[in-house]
């Protein structure tokens, strides 16, 4: 080997163990979500709606840096842009809304590993909706997927009368209805991408997601403010652990790393958020749902390798 390419070699390794650090505190960060939203002293939708509102400013700070910088190159957002955001929005503020409920419905566990899916949904309405190509591996991923989605749920569906499981299985429901809400939001990120930046897309959908977010916690019922310093500690950390600095470390590794790679590497997110609902909220699972757990986790990892190729 020659000395250009072993120092090549070094300094992509140099560089993907920064990056590598970035997806896992980033995936750690995330994994705090279910944690706070189950402590929160608002509503769920309230919560959800907070989670953005605090991320927003960060969003547009991010806008006007891009917009500063000496070869920005920002594509100007049309009304066809607008509206793939519009709906980029609503499918925000339909899976965090239904996601934050499902939190308070059934496990941490099983809400953010169903939720965790949507890499299954957007291969499989990619092949559906726009005729990519599907093949043995999304397949087998699909099959995988369903199968430790149908241990998980079957733990609240046939549970005996008057268990402290009983009846979980509506939680399960909805947060399986999350991972197709996710699902459409990140096929419309997907199409916004290819001219517009990280910054602008977040800042149009987060705005859309918030205002529709605003409507539905004041149907909801409930507080719309946290009553003490701890509730806005709360929705503060929601927001900038959880859904700034969560989601750009995640981003930033991204651009260093293999997606195969970091679709394994994200794993960690539902693995930390169970043993963090295990340690602070006793909810321990059983064998069936363990190895549910791990079909599913199977399931999506297969899923994001198919649709990385």
């Amino acid at each position: 080997m020659s000395s250009t390419s072993i120092a090549a070699a070094g300094s992509s390794r140099a560089g993907a163990n920064p990056a590598l650090l970035s997806l896992l505190a980033g995936a750690l960060a995330i994994a705090l979500a279910p944690i706070l939203v189950r402590v929160s002293e608002l509503e769920p939708i309230a919560t959800a709606f907070y989670r953005l509102v605090i991320a927003l400013p960060f969003f547009w700070l991010g806008m006007l840096a891009e917009r500063k910088a000496p070869r920005s190159a920002s594509a100007r957002v049309t009304a066809a842009d607008m509206a793939l955001m519009g709906v980029a929005g609503l499918m925000l503020a339909g899976d965090l809304a239904l996601w934050h409920l499902s939190i308070t419905m059934t496990s941490v566990a099983k809400a953010t590993l169903f939720n965790n899916c949507a890499p299954v949904l957007v291969a499989l309405l990619g092949w559906l909706l726009f005729g990519e190509r599907i093949g043995l591996g999304l397949i087998v991923a699909l099959a995988v997927s369903l199968s430790g989605m149908a241990l998980l749920i079957g733990d609240g569906l046939f549970a005996s009368v008057g268990s402290a499981a009983e009846g979980q299985w509506q939680g399960d429901a909805i947060a399986v209805s999350t991972a197709a809400f996710y699902a459409v939001y990140l096929m419309a990120v997907k199409r916004l991408r290819s001219s517009h930046s990280t910054s602008v897309i977040m800042a149009g959908s987060s705005a859309a997601a918030a205002l529709v977010l605003a409507v539905a916690a004041s149907l909801e019922g409930g507080p719309l403010l946290p009553a003490t310093a701890w509730g806005w500690a709360v929705v503060l950390a929601l927001g900038v652990a959880c859904h700034v600095i969560g989601q750009g470390l995640i981003t930033h590794a991204l651009a260093h790393l293999p997606v195969t790679f970091s679709s394994i590497g994200l794993l960690i997110q539902p693995v930390a958020a169970a043993a963090l609902a295990w340690m602070l909220f006793g909810e321990a699972l059983g064998p069936l749902q363990w190895l549910g757990g791990a079909l599913a986790l199977v399931g999506i990892t297969l899923a994001r390798r198919t649709s990385s190729r």
